[in-house]
């Protein structure tokens, strides 16, 4: 009887170690997926090219932040917007989370004010100054189908807005 419960115990064991195994293996590739598609969202954006967003970002990207469009072809035209009024725009991921179905970066974007900027819709526009600017941003994206086809954020627009004003 001993033998049987011990092999029974054993056989238990085993099965849970595969499962262990096979989701501890699963993370991992989908922590795997999640990096290379921040790699390639922050080299798109480092490089100004919109059209790179196309590899990251799903067609049907919902977006839910009120300044930026909806969708790829929405985010691409977000970024053009960007690209034109800082054309020295450069992130810098501080930190990464990558699990299951996001990933959360904290970002440190830098530019020049060389172009008026409008912080969104029926907000001031600041005249360029030439100042150097930075700003930090909290960046979540849900992943499905190897894409991009969620996110959301949090920008420090009120720092940004007093280095706008020169405060």
């Amino acid at each position: 009887m001993l033998q049987k419960h011990s092999a029974a115990v054993l056989t238990v064991l085993a099965l849970a170690g595969v499962t262990f195994a096979g989701m501890t293996a699963l993370k991992a590739q989908t922590a795997g997926v999640g990096t290379a598609l921040l790699d390639r969202y922050i080299a798109a954006l480092n490089n100004h090219d919109p059209n790179a967003f196309a590899e990251v970002i799903a067609d049907k990207y919902v977006q839910h932040n009120g300044r930026a469009g909806q969708g790829l072809a929405g985010t691409q035209a977000t970024f053009k917007r960007y690209f034109e009024t800082f054309p020295d725009m450069h992130v810098q991921v501080e930190d990464t989370i990558v699990g299951s179905d996001k990933v959360v970066a904290r970002v440190t974007l830098t530019a020049t004010h060389t172009n008026p900027v409008q912080l969104g819709p029926g907000t001031p526009t600041f005249q360029p100054t030439g100042k150097k600017l930075s700003w930090s941003d909290i960046e979540i994206w849900r992943v499905a189908d190897g894409k991009f086809v969620e996110h959301w954020d949090q920008s420090d627009l009120l720092g940004l807005a007093r280095q706008l004003r020169g405060d």
